[in-house]
Order: structure tokens, then sequence, then C-alpha cells
């Protein structure tokens, strides 16, 4: 059991790399994400219509 406690410091931080790259990706790509809040826009106003009465 002490094996596993010495290695959990890690999963707290596994996250972070992911989380920091999807930052960077929407700073450097903005034509993608430009594309991906189009794409977003019209659901999330149909559903606040929709549902918002």
């Amino acid at each position: 059991m002490e094996h596993t406690y010495q290695y959990a410091w890690v999963i707290p931080l596994l996250p972070l790399p992911v989380i920091m790259s999807m930052g960077f990706g929407l700073f450097l790509i903005p034509t993608a994400t430009k594309n991906l809040r189009r794409i977003w826009a019209f659901p999330s106003i149909l559903r606040k219509v929709c549902f918002d009465l």
C-alpha cells in the first residue's frame, strides 16, 4: 500500500498539460476557434430560446 502513495501526487498534475495545450491551441489557432464558436452559437441560442421562456 505504501508503494501507491509514493505516486499519488502525480494524479492531480496529469490534467494540467492537457488544459494548457487546449488553452494554447485557442490562442494559436484563432480560425479553428472561430469556426467552433460559430458552430456552437446556433445550438446555444436555440437552447436559450426554447428552454428559457
